[in-house]
């Protein structure tokens, strides 16, 4: 079996790709990455079965042949971050469409798996975060990030290539990027910013990167999984409060939460000194934002992820601490 990987050297792709390479040590693995060096520095001594492929995806002159061969064709690559700008539709949507566009001749292809956002559903800006997410959810992406993977979602769904849209919730696990979300707030935690002692009653659905690899690779290889678009998280949200004490106990940093009642928290939510300006990150900490149900994905398949996020987190730390930039608390 053939198979094409996009984004292998980004978070996402690069746990993918160590999952493929332990449990489908046969298959042919070819990964179109932009940057050799980057992908060697990674990879310095590859198994045999991995096999780079230096191209651009808005240029598929450099990559049509491969990515025709390709069997399973997982399409990771992406622009992420909780912004607008144009450079997202660009290395988004239009990206996509080049990836779609070469795929369409295939007489191979048995399965495109794409990795969406749960930025691409998001919810309406003037209804309070209540319910968990559902894939019956209608749309309505906040960001320019957002509204670019919904485009890519709804390009494959038009192709009418075999197709499974993954929309994962929170990933975190090994190799996160440097500027993620996480490690901000890992690093406030380390300053002891007066935020991260606040009991705010939000909730997030979050997905350790081990488990979602595990799912991406059920989403190529299922038959119930054909032609759907699943929301996929652990099942159980984590707790803001959670999230921060977890974090600070595996830091070993001390850490108690300021009591505050909800008219005080509510006050503090109208600052424009609070850290998380973007009114999305507000809606994070105050309300069920981003928690959503991954129930539709369990029926289908019975899989269920399992890391649960104080494991999860301890992966992280363990892989963030061999970073040569990384430092532990005092």
């Amino acid at each position: 079996m053939a198979i094409f990987v996009t984004g292998s050297t980004g978070f996402v792709g690069r746990n993918l790709l160590e999952y493929l390479v332990q449990t489908q040590p046969r298959q042919r693995i070819v990964c179109l990455v932009r940057d050799l060096n980057k992908a060697t520095a990674q990879w310095p001594n590859p198994p045999a079965n991995i096999h780079w492929l230096v191209g651009d995806l808005s240029h598929p002159e450099s990559y049509r042949e491969v990515l025709q061969a390709a069997e399973l064709v997982f399409h990771v690559a992406a622009l992420v971050g909780l912004r607008d700008g144009d450079a997202f539709f660009t290395q988004n949507t239009e990206a996509t469409r080049q990836l779609v566009d070469t795929l369409t001749p295939s007489s191979r292809l048995r399965r495109l798996v794409f990795v969406s956002s749960i930025s691409a559903t998001d919810r309406d800006p003037a209804s309070p975060a209540i319910d968990c997410m559902t894939e019956t959810f209608p749309p309505q992406p906040q960001t320019d990030y957002g509204r670019s993977k919904l485009q890519a979602e709804q390009l494959i769904r038009a192709s009418g290539l075999p197709y499974t849209i993954m929309v994962p919730a929170y990933i975190y696990g090994p190799h996160l990027r440097a500027d993620s979300s996480t490690e901000r707030l890992i690093n406030d935690l380390k300053a002891g910013k007066r935020y991260t002692r606040f009991p705010f009653p939000g909730a997030v659905s979050a997905i350790h990167v081990d488990d979602l690899s595990e799912a991406l690779w059920l989403a190529a290889t299922h038959p119930n999984t054909l032609n759907e678009r699943f929301l996929i998280s652990h099942p159980q949200p984590v707790f803001i409060v959670d999230a921060f004490a977890t974090l600070a106990d595996c830091l070993g940093l001390q850490h108690t939460f300021t009591p505050l009642p909800g008219s005080s928290l509510e006050r503090y939510r109208r600052q424009k000194s609070v850290p998380a300006a973007n009114p999305i990150l507000r809606r994070i900490l105050w309300e069920h934002y981003f928690a959503c149900s991954p129930v539709k994905w369990y029926q289908a398949t019975g899989h269920q992820p399992k890391i649960a996020f104080p494991e999860g987190v301890r992966k992280t730390l363990a892989s963030l601490s061999k970073r040569a930039d990384w430092f532990w608390p005092g």
